[in-house]
Order: C-alpha cells, then structure tokens, then sequence
C-alpha cells in the first residue's frame, strides 16, 4: 500500500529529480526507488537479525549477574 506523504526537499535536489524523473516518470516514483536503494544498502550493512533474543539474554545475564 502506498501512502501520501510530505517532505521538504532543496530547489536544486528537486530539479535534478525532475531532469532524472523526465516526461515519462513522476517525482514520486523517482523518489521511492531512490529511498528503497538507499534502505536495501543500509540493511545489508546492519548486522544479521536476531530477533532481540541476543539483547533480551543480555539484559536477563545481567540482572542474575547482579542478583549474586
């Protein structure tokens, strides 16, 4: 599902968007295709995911750690 959404861009972004994005496409669609890059990259630079078990037993360890 998409969703409408404002933000706030520089002049000069928006007007390379719009040489990029030509006739034929919308700023939008340049816009999400960007976005989606740029998160596919930062993810697979994240660590793998574990599901918070490894910060929950962290948190659990030292709690009996303090307890003795």
């Amino acid at each position: 599902m998409r969703v409408r959404t404002n933000i706030i861009l520089s002049e000069d972004l928006l007007a390379k968007i719009d040489v990029i994005a030509g006739e034929k496409q919308k700023r939008a669609s340049i816009i999400e295709i960007a976005l989606r890059e740029y998160v596919e990259r930062e993810e697979s630079k994240a660590p793998p995911a574990d599901n918070g078990t490894e910060v929950a037993d962290k948190k659990v360890g030292s709690k009996n750690k303090q307890s003795t």
